[in-house]
């Protein structure tokens, strides 16, 4: 993995961490943030949170998570 890769992925991780966090204080489980967003279940946003298997949140489904929770999109990448 070179630097460039290295970069990209704290930054995928510092997404998920920041969407957990906001999800949880704003009282949203997984599932309700998944039906919001247009999602039929949660287990994308679990794998996304996680980051299994590399699996991160796209930015069109960040654009709508930001909407649902009431956040600037940029309160994610902090």
């Amino acid at each position: 993995m070179n630097d460039l890769d290295i970069k990209a992925e704290k930054i995928l991780d510092t997404i998920s961490k920041n969407v957990i966090k906001i999800r949880k204080e704003r009282g949203y489980s997984q599932l309700k943030l998944a039906i919001e967003i247009g999602l039929n279940g949660s287990a994308y946003i679990g794998r996304a949170e996680l980051r299994t298997n590399g699996q991160h949140f796209n930015i069109a489904n960040l654009v709508k998570i930001a909407e649902v929770l009431e956040v600037d999109i940029c309160e994610f990448f902090k």
